[in-house]
């Protein structure tokens, strides 16, 4: 009995400390339930064995446990994967499109190449530097080959749905407004934020972000593709800002 009650209590504790990842702005700060929940995660292998494995039958992939806390990542399907039709539901096709491509330019403008997925220094990115070097990048995503339908075909299109755009366009009050990629970037950051991923960098202003631990683990799970390498690409040889 008294084994049994050890193992529940080891679920529980388990589900816990999921439970603290995926509400994503949860912080695991000194003294707090969560930061022990982590260490016991590193330091007793039993227990990560059960934290795993509840995690597998959840959906989910652990892909780490850096200070900021544990990052998850949801299979495709899944009842955690995060869908671009859960987004705003007034996005149409053309939205999707440039939502993907914005995703993957502020992946490929703050880590490169490989090497840059193993350095925890958090990145500060900017929403014009960002917009600057997608449109720096377009022609990249031109060129790349892939029929009717394929990954490649969909870059094709987002990068002239994008070059489309103007850059700016304002509202009466001065914000910027829907219908311009500047727009475009800030709508992404805030969804990132949203998902524990960016956190404003109040004292550079409003248009400067960190990227979390939970971004670049996320970005290094899934790195790959022909849009994102060629962002990359382009970004690791200077041709775009």
């Amino acid at each position: 009995m008294s084994s049994v009650a050890a193992d529940l209590t080891q679920v529980r504790a388990a589900a816990e400390l999921l439970g603290f990842a995926l509400a994503r702005r949860a912080r695991p700060v000194e003294g707090g339930v969560y930061r022990a929940l982590l260490d016991r995660y590193r330091s007793e292998l039993g227990f990560k064995d059960v934290v795993d494995t509840m995690a597998e039958g959840l959906g989910l992939e652990v892909l780490g446990v850096p200070r900021s806390g544990m990052v998850l990542a949801p299979e495709p399907g899944g009842a955690f994967a995060t869908r671009l039709a859960d987004l705003r539901t007034t996005m149409d096709a053309d939205d999707r499109l440039v939502f993907g491509l914005v995703l993957i330019g502020i992946a490929a403008f703050a880590y490169p190449t490989d090497a840059d997925f193993d350095d925890p220094e958090t990145r500060l990115v900017e929403i014009v530097r960002v917009d600057e070097f997608i449109r720096g990048s377009l022609d990249a995503l031109g060129g790349l080959g892939g029929v009717e339908g394929s990954p490649e075909e969909r870059a094709r299109t987002a990068a002239q749905v994008y070059a489309d755009l103007p850059q700016l366009i304002t509202t009466q009050t001065g914000r910027r407004a829907r219908g311009c990629t500047l727009k475009a970037v800030e709508e992404v950051f805030g969804w990132l934020v949203e998902q524990g991923a960016a956190r404003e960098a109040g004292t550079l202003g409003p248009d400067t972000f960190h990227l979390t631990d939970r971004f670049r683990l996320l970005v290094a799970d899934s790195a790959g593709g022909a849009a994102l390498d060629a962002l990359r690409d382009a970004r690791a040889r200077g041709e775009a800002p």
